[in-house]
């Protein structure tokens, strides 16, 4: 029997999605209309088919709490069926499955070979927590490109289970909640092998990822090298100042690990950032760093043998190359904009990579490094592409250098965006400007109006003095003064709201401080209890105030204190 407890652990991503199949109050619950739900498992196991498989749970409420639910047999046999009624080329049928004495209904989805239509309803696409609609030609597109870029497809005649370390494949069964079958059962259900006249057939990614040995692994890069470098340049001959560690290299697993305890060994603590956070930190974000070599070692061509992912470390700066370019569907300026792109060159070698949580939900990380580097009040990182590699650059100077201790602590514990936060300390006497704002978190002029006129809404900012280009701001109040000044975070979420007519999941998240799933949780809650209502769904989905958005915004407990 498949591990529930393990699977239902997990947050919901890029491979795991679990839905309630109730609706309502809890103690006024009903069930969800059956039409609804067969839409929804159309909808998701198509999107999972059309990206690289994942598993969708019904009868689960957004904590993980098994709810099951309340249909007849023949209704539920109607909704287990859906894949293989619902959708061109048809898919598997979902299972019925029993968790604390709940019925669940379970869909395990592998990734299609080509695009999977919903009837009447086009090409869904799995996209890091959401689903998204996709062209056809777009995702074959995707998927024909990673049959030819793909190292991990290629088959690997002659090598047996026992050139693999079977401990390591436990290990993300376990963490896949596939414990119940056999490591090789787990390999093909993870496509990494496949039986050929009733032998097992390994693949090349099955060797990438669990090898014994490095010299089992067909590929002469398939490592990391890591240099220190004395200074902000490489220099040669007689004023040589660079020191290669030894190569790190093996199955990818153990890879990363190793990797980042090498480098954890070469970062720094800063007395800095000290100053700044009251705390010893060190000079780059632990978070930003590992997403940027796991990304590195994850995403990168493997069919270029001529080099590793490389980590530079300079004593301003830490850059992670990984060989080949972005894929056509991943664009530059889209990353640099903080959207969650799913597209993997690997996504065989990702799958395992997150059941054996060194990767997280994917498209997730380039926002996520941006955030972390926004939150120390470092440079945001910088992004960079070629023919041949894609760098990432984090640089370990703040963007200030002596504010008032008092004041950066106060502005801390607001809840407003950390961009805003950034200007509030970056400027805490004198005037700026919009164009200021814009360089400073490279946002574009809109974004960077919208956000500061927040702030003078809020009573963090004077109003403008002048118009339009000569417009300047200053922060209303530094110092003790300040103390007197502290947001009710509703406070915030009303003036989100009243500005653009709806919130959406990063407001709580901002706001409460929140993680996603948390914030999902709460936002569910009030749709329930009528606080909001809910307007689309995905990436599209907007909450608008319900009948009880008034009564609700002017309650003291924040949604944390609630929620604690």
């Amino acid at each position: 029997m498949r591990d529930l407890s393990r699977l239902l652990s997990q947050p919901e991503g890029q491979y795991f999605e679990c839905k309630s199949l109730w609706h309502g109050p809890a103690d006024q619950r009903q069930t969800r209309e059956r039409r609804q739900v067969r839409d929804e498992i159309a909808e998701y196991v198509a999107a999972f088919a059309n990206a690289d498989g994942g598993t969708l749970v019904l009868g689960v409420e957004d904590d993980g709490t098994p709810s099951g639910h309340g249909y007849p047999n023949d209704a539920v046999d109607h909704m287990l069926q859906t894949p293989a009624r619902r959708l061109t080329p048809p898919q598997r049928e979902g299972e019925r499955v029993t968790w604390q004495g709940n019925e669940l209904l379970l869909f395990d989805v592998p990734a299609a070979e080509r695009a999977v239509m919903v009837h009447g309803d086009g090409f869904p696409r799995r996209v890091d927590d959401t689903v998204v609609q996709e062209s056809e030609e777009a995702i074959n597109a995707i998927k024909a490109r990673g049959r030819v870029e793909g190292v991990e497809r290629d088959l690997a005649p002659g090598v047996g289970l026992d050139r693999l370390n079977e401990a390591l494949i436990r290990r993300a069964q376990e963490g896949a909640g596939l414990t119940h079958i056999e490591p090789a059962d787990y390999l093909c259900e993870r496509r990494l092998a496949d039986y050929r006249d009733g032998r097992l057939v390994l693949t090349e990614g099955a060797l990438l990822l669990f090898a014994r040995q490095a010299r089992d692994i067909d590929h002469p890069n398939a490592g990391v090298r890591i240099f220190r470098v004395e200074g902000t340049e490489r220099r040669t001959g007689p004023r040589h100042n660079v020191r290669e560690l030894p190569r790190v290299e093996g199955a990818l697993p153990a890879t990363i690990e190793r990797a980042y305890e090498v480098i954890k060994g070469l970062i720094r603590r800063s007395t800095r950032l000290h100053d700044l956070f009251f705390r010893e930190m060190p000079e780059y974000p632990t978070f930003a760093w590992q997403e940027a070599l796991v990304n590195g070692v994850a995403h990168r061509d493997y069919r270029s043998r001529g080099q590793c992912v490389e980590v530079w470390l300079f004593e301003d700066r830490l850059e992670v190359t990984s060989p080949g370019t972005l894929l056509p569907e991943v664009d530059l300026a889209r990353l640099k904009r903080r959207e969650r792109v799913h597209c993997s060159r690997n996504p065989r070698l990702v799958r395992v990579l997150a059941d054996l949580a060194l990767m997280r939900e994917q498209g997730e990380g380039i926002p996520r490094i941006f955030e972390e580097m926004e939150q120390s009040w470092l440079r945001l990182p910088e992004l960079r592409a070629d023919e041949h590699s894609f760098t990432v650059t984090l640089h370990n100077q703040p963007i200030l250098v002596s504010p008032e201790p008092e004041w950066v602590r106060h502005v801390q514990t607001l809840p407003i965006r950390p961009r805003q936060r950034r200007i509030l300390v970056a400027y805490p006497s004198g005037s700026f400007a919009n164009s200021d704002y814009q360089t400073l978190n490279e946002v574009d002029r809109d974004a960077a109006y919208r956000e500061l006129r927040e702030l003078v809404d809020l009573g963090l900012l004077t109003p403008s003095e002048g118009k339009g280009r000569a417009a300047r701001y200053r922060v209303a109040a530094v110092g003790p003064a300040a103390e007197a000044r502290s947001l009710d975070p509703r406070r915030v979420l009303a003036s989100r709201m009243q500005e653009r007519g709806f919130i959406q999941n990063f407001d709580l998240r901002e706001v409460f401080n929140l993680e996603r799933v948390a914030a999902k949780r709460e936002l569910a809650r009030l749709v329930a209890t009528d606080v909001l209502d809910l307007r689309g769904r995905g990436r599209a989905s907007r909450y608008v105030p319900g009948p009880g958005w008034d009564g609700w915004i002017h309650l003291r407990n924040s949604v944390k204190g609630e929620a604690e």
